[in-house]
């Protein structure tokens, strides 16, 4: 017989955020809730997404490509949603753009959206600082911790590899990067709208 409770059980492995992923046809607004991001070799494997797990890893083992993604924790205030958003190594130049010009990614407010109407469709990503006195953002969280939730990594794992390396260097098309600068100089569209923040109750 199974112990009903009114109560919802706390993960005791701490704060989860939802992955999402720049979706076909409608964008993704959001201002960053994190300080930086994190980034590492993925697979696409039986069926999703796995870290590499570099020696021991059975989807090199196996053969599969690894590409690289890259993580940080952003705020819809439309959807009242923290998430976690993943991006690309080409589409993360934005990020590492803006990370260069500001110092810190936290309070960059973006826009992404996939270019064709295609789940595999490139993604671009406008960003300008977003006016924090109108919106107030959830704490930064612990980046490493929540991939390691959603991959159900074990602790042990997280804590052996608990080091987080530089950023490595993010190699694009030159017509790729030069769109994107142009993205972000203004030569482009630069109004990224937010509904305005409710009134306190």
């Amino acid at each position: 017989m199974p112990t009903f409770s009114n109560q919802v059980p706390h993960d005791p492995r701490g704060l989860s955020l939802p992955l999402k992923r720049c979706p076909v046809g409608k964008p993704v607004i959001a201002i960053v809730t994190s300080h930086d991001l994190i980034g590492c070799k993925t697979h696409f494997y039986q069926g999703k997404t796995q870290p590499c797990e570099n020696e021991t890893c059975k989807a090199c083992l196996d053969g599969v490509r690894w590409t690289w993604h890259s993580y940080l924790s952003a705020y819809d205030h439309a959807a009242k949603l923290h998430f976690l958003f993943e991006s690309t190594a080409r589409a993360t130049e934005a990020f590492v753009q803006y990370r260069q010009a500001h110092d810190v990614l936290r309070g960059c407010l973006f826009r992404a959206q996939r270019t064709q109407l295609r789940a595999n469709a490139r993604v671009y990503i406008e960003t300008r600082p977003a006016d924090l006195e109108k919106y107030s953002l959830p704490d930064p969280p612990d980046l490493a911790k929540i991939l390691a939730i959603i991959w159900n990594l074990p602790d042990a794992v997280l804590a052996k590899g608990r080091r987080i390396k530089n950023v490595p260097n993010i190699t694009t098309e030159e017509e790729l990067l030069e769109q994107i600068r142009r993205r972000i100089n203004g030569a482009m569209p630069q109004t990224i709208k937010l509904d305005p923040p409710k009134p306190a109750e």
